[in-house]
């Protein structure tokens, strides 16, 4: 797969069909419009790209940081397990966000990127203010001699799968289910930094992560997890909270990984969560408090074996 960083001004070498969109979590309902678009790649012989956005869309519409579920780097690795070409990498700026939509269509696809194929949503917005939608899209389309495949809304349980009904499962705990349409576990990307080494001292010595992208943040609370170290993957017990009975000053995430003991300090590591076993409290002392991460480690141990 290749990733070429563009401006609105770029002219590709050769031709593609293109898949439109934010793709935050490359969920189930992605996929579906990504297995459309390699099939519309095959069925021309051209390749397929995605055109993604370095920073989400909402940064700078919203004025404030989009919460993610995938980093770039995470996004990336799903797009060429899908079988993706090319990905155009493009800074979302105000110059591009006034971008007519005919503008967007039959300069900047049709005549710069060369593009014959085009894959959406239903839901696709694009060009100024989001003027444009997919029946406008269709018109622009046909004007300029692009295929055009319109995805239908793929649901769960009667609901249409999105990146917002994502999102909120993981607030609220729901990881079971927002893995189910992610169709991966989610995870997040993370730097193992110091701590108070309070853990080592008691017998259960834990990882402190800091989160290295804006991820959305999971409910607080205690989750079965797996990391994954030099590509290898371990089992681990995770409190995301403000560890309350130690101290209270921000959020924390730390990890008690199972059967291990390296020094990692200073590395990036890959943080999955699996599932929900409990909410955060504070204990009445620092004795209680491993008395329940023993617990903790058991649930996730009996799970493992």
């Amino acid at each position: 797969m290749e990733i070429i960083c563009i401006d609105n001004g770029y002219k590709a070498k050769s031709k593609s069909v293109i898949a439109l969109g934010n793709f935050d979590g490359v969920h189930i309902g992605h996929k579906e419009l990504l297995k459309n678009l390699v099939n519309m790649a095959k069925e021309k012989n051209i390749k397929s790209s995605i055109l993604v956005f370095k920073n989400h869309t909402k940064n700078l519409l919203a004025k404030k940081a989009q919460n993610l579920i995938t980093s770039n780097r995470k996004k990336y690795e799903l797009f060429e397990n899908m079988g993706i070409d090319i990905i155009y990498e493009i800074a979302f700026t105000k110059e591009i966000m006034r971008l007519e939509p005919e503008y967007f269509v039959e300069n900047f696809l049709k005549e710069n990127l060369l593009i014959e194929g085009i894959v959406v949503g239903y839901d696709y917005k694009f060009g100024y203010k989001a003027k444009g939608d997919t029946k406008l899209l269709k018109e622009l389309s046909d004007k300029n001699s692009i295929d055009l495949i319109v995805v239908d809304k793929i649901s769960d349980d009667g609901e249409a799968i999105s990146s917002t009904r994502i999102r909120n499962l993981i607030k609220n705990s729901n990881i079971k289910k927002a893995n189910q349409l992610l169709g991966y576990n989610f995870s997040m990307d993370c730097l193992v930094v110091h701590g108070k080494k309070l853990g080592s001292k008691m017998g259960y010595p834990t990882a402190n992560l800091e989160l290295l992208d804006d991820y959305i943040i999971p409910k607080f609370g205690v989750y079965d997890s797996n990391v994954i170290i030099n590509n290898k993957l371990y089992k681990a017990v995770t409190n995301i909270g403000k560890n309350p009975t130690i101290e209270n000053s921000g959020i924390r995430i730390e990890s008690n990984i199972i059967d291990f003991n390296q020094d990692i300090y200073g590395q990036k590591i890959e943080l999955i969560l699996l599932d929900y076993i409990r909410s955060e409290k504070k204990f009445d002392s620092i004795d209680s408090l491993f008395e329940q991460i023993k617990k903790d480690r058991k649930i996730v141990e009996d799970r493992f074996l």
